[in-house]
């Protein structure tokens, strides 16, 4: 009989002992799996999201990681804004230095959102749609559309409005006799463009209707805007990414939603005024608020140097690939510290298999004896004791890695709401290998203690009946 079936057999003989010791190798190991696999998965996440993102122009007060984890990764509410006009002269190549002119610039506006998912609203212009360019399989282009297609809205219809916006607004804040009417929400304007993931979990599609509504489900000063109920025109495909969960709609509308007229326009107060009296001062069309502007420079080199040339009182700069690293390395800190936990939950569970058969060798002091006797070496004895160990681990760890996948399909949908992260229950990663390898080799040599006292057992004194 093989010695790795002698000590199946002896496992299979102290059952309950062995689901006992095994469980712990099980919840450890399928700890430190799980680990490892949100760690990476949100690695890939956030590194795989900023693809498509050069630069970032955000409100100056505003830290870099704020402007790029709200405007890429939609976390938190827009940090601040900054005036209409910094997006205009990026456009035109003007205050960014002659080799930071840009591609495109792309104007956003933020502050609301849709269902108890607080799926976000971002309301921008249609070069979301031709110009901004998404990495696809290692291959930059304009995002794909799964069905339909984008919403026509340019941005000399934002400067247009702008303007009837900045009239309007300054003839009722000077009480003129006579005031400009307000602008309308035309109804080709009342249309929206939603990620993969917001038309899956609310189950719309082409020509559904989605309602903006003003903050977060649940949190003070929530309300619908129904007078902004858009028909969807188009729905992109999967991203993997916070565009997934994105709903796109004209950045004009957004001005038009009852109750963001007002707050719309930045008031530059002169020396010696009272900060209470900017409510009646006029306003500017170029100072219309923007929360951010995504941006592609033309040279190769262009966000770095647009980064440093660019010179503004009121925005900033930010460059993702510089700031996402810096971020995850603070992540990667945490769940290397997790990590260790997970290790130490391993060592203990390790020190649990040593206790659990060195207690079981007095009571198999005559079985070794009667193996002795029919000629099975020391060195045989060593190996099936350090045999059970090892397998006793393998087969822990083998569950482990199961009950960590089977936990990534069970709470995938509640990871991605909670975090955005989206698990891939499926993909067995090479580490994952190695993993079973380590556990199986800790418990052999967790085993090797016990494995000596029962190799040294006397045959002479063990064979009788009695002892």
């Amino acid at each position: 009989m093989r010695l790795w079936s002698i000590s199946l057999r002896n496992l299979r003989l102290r059952l309950v002992a062995t689901v006992l010791t095994m469980l712990s190798i099980v919840v450890a190991t399928a700890l430190y799996a799980a680990i490892l696999v949100m760690s990476e998965q949100t690695e890939q996440r956030y590194k795989g999201s900023i693809g498509g993102y050069q630069a970032v122009v955000g409100p100056k007060d505003a830290s870099q990681l704020e402007v790029v984890l709200n405007t890429i990764f939609n976390v938190d509410v827009a940090p601040g804004l900054f005036p209409l006009r910094i997006c205009t002269e990026l456009r035109s190549g003007k205050g960014a230095g002659r080799r930071s002119q840009v591609r495109y610039a792309i104007p956003q506006a933020r502050g609301d959102s849709v269902s108890r998912f607080n799926f976000p609203v971002v309301a921008t212009i249609d070069e979301m749609f031709s110009k901004y360019e998404w990495n696809y399989d290692g291959e930059r282009k304009p995002l794909v559309f799964q069905q339909g297609g984008p919403f026509t809205y340019g941005y000399d219809d934002l400067l247009q409005l702008a303007e009837r916006l900045a009239a309007h607004e300054s003839a009722a804040r000077a009480g003129a006799s006579e005031i400009p009417p307000r602008p309308l929400i035309e109804p080709q304007w009342k249309r929206a463009v939603v990620g993969a993931r917001v038309a899956r979990q609310l189950g719309l599609g082409l020509g559904a209707t989605i309602t903006p509504v003003h903050g977060k489900m649940g949190e003070f000063g929530y309300h619908e805007h129904p007078e902004a109920a858009c028909e969807i025109t188009g729905i992109l495909a999967p991203t993997n990414s916070p565009l997934d969960t994105t709903i796109f709609l004209p950045i004009g509308l957004h001005y038009l939603i009852d109750g963001h007229e007002g707050g719309s326009f930045l008031v530059e107060i002169p020396p010696g005024k009272n900060p209470d009296d900017a409510k009646k001062l006029p306003v500017l069309a170029e100072r219309l608020g923007l929360t951010a502007v995504i941006v592609d420079p033309k040279d190769h080199f262009g966000a770095r140097i647009l980064r440093q040339e660019f010179a503004s009182k009121e925005a900033q700069v930010a460059w993702p690939q510089d700031v996402i690293p810096k971020f995850l390395q603070q992540i990667g800190n945490a769940a290397d510290a997790l990590a260790v936990i997970a290790w130490l939950v391993l060592l203990v569970a390790s020190i649990a298999i040593t206790v659990a058969i060195y207690n079981t060798m007095n009571e198999r002091r005559r079985e070794i004896a009667i193996m002795r006797s029919l000629g099975a070496r020391r060195l045989q004895i060593l190996a099936i004791i350090v045999g059970e160990a090892a397998l006793l681990s393998l087969f822990g760890a083998v569950i482990g890695l199961l009950v960590c996948h089977t936990a990534m399909f069970v709470m995938q949908g509640v990871v991605e709401d909670m975090t955005g992260v989206y698990l891939d229950w499926l993909q067995f990663r090479p580490w994952e290998l190695w993993l079973v390898l380590g556990v199986t080799v800790l418990g052999g040599l967790a085993g090797l203690l016990p494995a000596v006292k029962g190799s040294m057992t006397q045959v002479a004194d063990n064979l009788a009946q009695n002892y």
